[in-house]
């Protein structure tokens, strides 16, 4: 498969994912869910990585302890991100956790020397409004009539955004170093380890903490049902599949590209915030969704 293939098939999964997540994290809590996700996450990425020879391959300790620190990083942003799901709308978080995409194009151009051309750029920018469009909501009517992006988990989308945009142009490096499946590993272990501690020091200081930590995070006075262990372990094997996809199309792909294409899984979330949690799709959605596909056309348009 082509990269640009690749990559709007990683964007699917994510989207599929995405539906999942929200729906476990509503059972048992954000937290619980990324160290479960996580973990089952490792062990396949792992086993996947030493069946390609990471055990045979060369490492610069360089390179290698940079990649552990992006998965630190990732951690938290897992944290971030499956708590806004939880939080929610779908229909507003989603597209702005997946703004990553427009953000991260324009710093593979700048710092990757990646060229776009006049059509590329206007793709970016089509992609990065319409999923803009697709998380405003409106307030008020006539004159007192407001859009905005407000909402309980819009804060943690936003570290999700920042996080993920980074280290999406900066895992380019050890992806073309060592191959997808080890680069993934790396940082995977870092995830590991992050969100155990997290989830260490969380439950250490659980009766200090607000009771939105104790519930939404923890789950607090939600069981950890067998449903929701192996939902969670849903998770963590399709965003890993998702992120080897992912991968490989930065293996031979323009960072900006791909990028910018494996952020579009807000359409489907989105729809499946409107079918499964009755969030209505509204005129500035519909148009978001335009500005994305015609985003995508411009963006995938030959330099």
């Amino acid at each position: 498969m082509s990269p640009i293939s690749l990559a709007l098939l990683s964007a699917a999964l994510w989207g599929a994912t995405d539906l999942v997540t929200t729906y476990v994290g509503r059972q048992i809590g954000s937290l619980r869910v990324v160290v479960i996700a996580v973990s089952t996450s490792l062990v396949l990425a792992g086993g996947v990585a030493i069946a390609r020879g990471a055990l045979t391959q060369e490492y610069d300790p360089v390179i290698v302890g940079a990649t552990l620190l992006m998965g630190v990083g990732a951690g938290v942003s897992y944290i971030a991100v499956f708590t806004a799901f939880r939080l929610g709308p779908l229909s507003v978080v989603s597209p702005t956790i997946s703004a990553y995409g427009a953000l991260s194009a324009f710093l593979a151009a700048l710092f990757l020397n990646e060229i776009l051309t006049t059509a590329h750029i206007l793709g970016v920018v089509a992609v990065g409004g319409g999923i803009t469009l697709l998380g405003l909501r409106t307030t008020g009517s006539g004159r007192e009539r407001r859009a905005s992006l407000a909402s309980p988990g819009v804060a943690f989308a936003l570290i999700g955004l920042l996080f993920f945009a980074v280290i999406t142009v900066l895992l380019t490096i050890p992806i073309k170093e060592y191959g997808w499946s080890t680069a993934i590993t790396l940082s995977r272990i870092g995830n590991f380890a992050t969100v155990w501690v997290i989830l260490a020091v969380v439950r250490s200081k659980r009766k200090a903490l607000p009771r939105w930590v104790r519930t939404d995070l923890l789950g607090e006075g939600h069981a950890l049902t067998r449903r929701g262990l192996l939902l969670a372990g849903i998770v963590g094997i399709g965003d890993t599949i998702a992120f080897f996809v992912f991968a490989a199309a930065l293996e031979e792909g323009p960072t900006w590209a791909v990028s910018l294409l494996s952020s579009l899984g807000p359409i489907i979330v989105v729809f499946g915030g409107y079918i499964g949690y009755q969030e209505r799709l509204r005129r500035p959605q519909i148009l978001g969704i335009a500005l994305i596909l015609l985003g995508i056309v411009l963006a995938t348009l030959p330099a």
